[in-house]
């Protein structure tokens, strides 16, 4: 039986891609997000993104979660940080998993993965933003996310609180 793998992204996983991205936002953040904003988000949007992100113009760096039928049933993207006045490094961009594939070590081994990779290209510093209500901060504290500090995020037209974790050492993960 074919196990569980994690692997860089290629063009051919765009729809499974967007298909984990749309969902993961519909399951996660129903409750946080005002429901009119997720019941407007389309497939052929998130799709039009990925395809984007894998431009291999773009810098960021992606890996799947691929299930044994060979779906992809989580990622995580990343790349340098983009809050240039914090002297942060790298930045876990997104992070998703869908339902089925939670609780299993996935988005631990997807993270670890990522930091390897950050690692390679020197990076020694990296920072994640998470939304405050999120069910996953709880998760990057027990990577060993350190709260760094707070903003506001307009989504859909509604405020939510963003919460921004840094890891300060790299070498000193896992």
């Amino acid at each position: 039986m074919k196990s569980w793998i994690i692997r860089e992204a290629e063009p051919k996983d765009i729809p499974g891609l967007a298909k984990v991205h749309l969902n993961s936002w519909l399951t996660t953040y129903r409750g946080i997000v005002s429901d009119s904003y997720l019941d407007s988000l389309k497939l052929e949007t998130r799709m039009e993104l990925w395809t984007r992100v894998l431009d291999p113009a773009n810098e960021s760096v992606t890996f799947v979660l691929e299930a044994p039928t060979g779906e992809v049933a989580g990622f995580i993207n990343g790349g340098s940080s983009r809050e240039k006045e914090l002297n942060i490094e790298a930045e876990v961009y997104s992070l998703y998993l869908l339902q089925e594939a939670q609780g299993r070590g996935s988005g631990r081994e997807l993270m670890n993965r990522l930091i390897g990779y950050f690692r390679e290209q020197g990076y020694r510093s990296m920072l994640v933003w998470v939304l405050e209500e999120n069910p996953a901060v709880g998760f990057y504290k027990k990577m060993g996310g350190e709260f760094l500090m707070r903003d506001r995020l307009q989504i859909g037209g509604e405020e939510v609180q963003n919460l921004c974790f840094q890891w300060k050492d790299l070498d000193s993960i896992g």
